[in-house]
């Protein structure tokens, strides 16, 4: 069931982007996908007639201190769902519904027939925190910084506008942007919470955002203290009026996931996190099993476990002991023991349309059950590539129990093949640096399926992409199969070469997708207008979200 509704919706999702394709404008309301995931905005109900009450905090959770605070750097929702509310961005997820774009920054904008000319015509008299009014020279710079980031600065959105924006230009009150082929995700992008719209003048006189937060959005940064909370006040001059309701919201910082849980059901927060700070299905059964009052919300977004190798250097430089390692790994334990009972069968691209079938992927090796037959070609490749007796190997992970688990997980599969490995178990900020000054021999990290078209999974594994950590950058079949796929409007024609790259990644193996989880985002009855819509890094501004107490 759970299956057929994220196809059902990915279909949806297709025909929303070939109808925009075509199009002669984009209209100030374009229809956003639909989610991929079970229970997104089609299966959300419409807000209840009910008169919001201003006041009150809002209170979450996070599993851990986030890296740093710019939006746009850091690739987790640790720091995304923080500090989102800070910011505005061109365009964003309709507040209420969070079911397709709507005006933001940009009060309407156009698409030209040929889908190489965007043109958004930006909203007057909104200010920044600090009083400075918003320009389009805020925006231009914004997103420059997005696509060629400065010294020392990772961009999450590098990788996608890059390679389709090919100028940017400033005509009155109007930002056109010019590409090099048309691009289906545009609004997608310039939606999510990473392209968030910064002040030119404030991060050039502050040298980065990685310490504050100062945006156009509905709450200022009171205050963030490392390990316990993060704290928003309402911002009195927002540019949509009578907004936000709250007066504030606060992030606790939670690292144990059994008292995150008992935190949610004795109502010391208002609602869980997202992502990693979620509930899992048992969780889920048994509180609503203890007060029906409750409301769990099915995660808008795919997560899942990766298991990513080092390919710069012994053992996994080989591409024989790389698939012994994806042959050793059993697939439907992983969701049995990993995603607690409750998942999708591992593959690149967890949704059913792209990529290889899953019906025609469990037959395959590395999928096929029973696994005497892998373990035992497993076995000859390590023996092969002079690992008869195994190695030693230390597996990196994040603190959340979904990498931690995971990676555990791993050494048991390993072992299977000799491979005696242990887990370490890093914080988010030495993990991020480690993985990306390649100081690792193999790590667990944890994709999202964020968007429902496949084109954000490139950033896991895609070469020079921020967040790929095997170092296959001498892998060009795969960059040519890459930028080559987001350029073809025709579904059926880039599914099929979707499908080759899965393919390649299955023979090259750069990572070793484990498992993708099904969650659950809690929510206690006081809370009005949450609605989880199409991805965990769009629509977090809490903006339209009041109190009913």
């Amino acid at each position: 069931m759970l299956h057929a509704q994220r196809k059902a919706s990915v279909i949806l999702c297709l025909l929303a982007i070939a109808v925009l394709i075509v199009s002669a404008c984009a209209p100030a309301a374009a229809p956003a996908p639909k989610s991929a995931a079970p229970g997104g905005p089609a299966a959300t109900a419409k807000p209840a007639a009910e008169t919001p009450k201003s006041g009150g905090t809002l209170i979450s959770f996070m599993t851990g201190n986030p890296p740093s605070l710019d939006a746009q750097q850091e690739s987790t929702i640790n720091t995304s769902q923080l500090v989102s509310p800070f910011y505005s961005n061109i365009v964003q997820a309709d507040p209420l519904t969070v079911d397709k774009w709507v005006p933001a920054l940009a009060e309407k904008w156009e698409m030209s027939k040929d889908g190489l000319t965007w043109t958004f015509d930006m909203r007057q008299g909104v200010k920044f925190h600090d009083g400075t009014p918003y320009t389009v020279d805020d925006a231009i710079f914004s997103l420059q910084r997005l696509i060629e980031p400065p010294k020392g600065v990772v961009s999450n959105m590098s990788f996608l506008l890059k390679p389709a924006v090919k100028s940017m230009t400033k005509n009155g009150n109007k930002l056109v942007v010019n590409m090099n082929f048309s691009f289906a995700v545009m609004l997608d992008t310039l939606a999510n919470n990473y392209s968030a719209i910064y002040s030119q003048k404030y991060v050039e006189k502050q040298g980065d955002m990685k310490t504050t937060g100062m945006g156009t959005g509905p709450f200022k940064l009171k205050s963030y203290s490392p390990g316990v909370s993060l704290e928003g006040v309402k911002n009195p001059d927002f540019w949509v009026k009578g907004r936000p309701y709250l007066d504030g919201y606060t992030f606790l910082i939670i690292k144990d996931e059994s008292t995150r849980l008992s935190a949610f059901r004795t109502g010391k927060v208002n609602m869980t996190g997202k992502q990693f700070a979620t509930l899992t299905p048992p969780d889920k059964d048994m509180l609503l099993k203890e007060n029906p009052a409750l409301k769990f919300y099915p995660s808008p977004s795919f997560l899942g476990s990766w298991f990513f190798m080092n390919t710069r250097k012994p053992p996994f430089q080989d591409q024989k002991v790389r698939k012994a390692a994806y042959l050793a790994l059993d697939r439907q334990a992983a969701i049995k023991v990993v995603a607690r009972g409750s998942g999708e069968i591992s593959k690149p691209f967890p949704v059913d349309p792209w990529g290889i079938p899953t019906g025609e992927l469990s037959k395959m090796p590395g999928y096929r059950q029973p696994k005497d037959q892998d373990i035992a070609d497993a076995k000859k490749l390590m023996a092969d590539a002079g690992f008869a007796n195994g190695f030693d190997l230390t597996i990196l992970a994040r603190q959340m129990w979904q990498s931690k688990d995971a990676a555990v997980f791993m050494t048991d599969q390993l072992a299977k093949i000799g491979v005696r490995a242990k887990v370490q178990t890093l914080e988010d900020a030495i993990y991020w640096d480690t993985g990306r000054k390649a100081g690792h021999e193999a790590m667990v990290y944890t994709p999202v399926w964020t968007f429902t078209d496949p084109h954000w999974m490139g950033r896991y594994w895609a070469p020079k992409y921020a967040l790929n950590f095997s170092g296959n950058d001498g892998d060009t079949k795969l960059t040519n199969l890459w930028d080559e796929q987001i350029k073809v409007v025709d579904v059926e024609k880039r599914k099929a070469m979707i499908r080759q790259v899965e393919e390649h990644l299955i023979d090259a193996l750069p990572g070793i997708s484990i498992v993708w989880y099904h969650q659950f985002i809690g929510v206690r009855p006081e809370v009005r207008n949450f609605y989880p819509g199409i991805g965990d890094y769009v629509g977090n501004t809490l903006e339209e979200i009041w109190l009913a107490k």
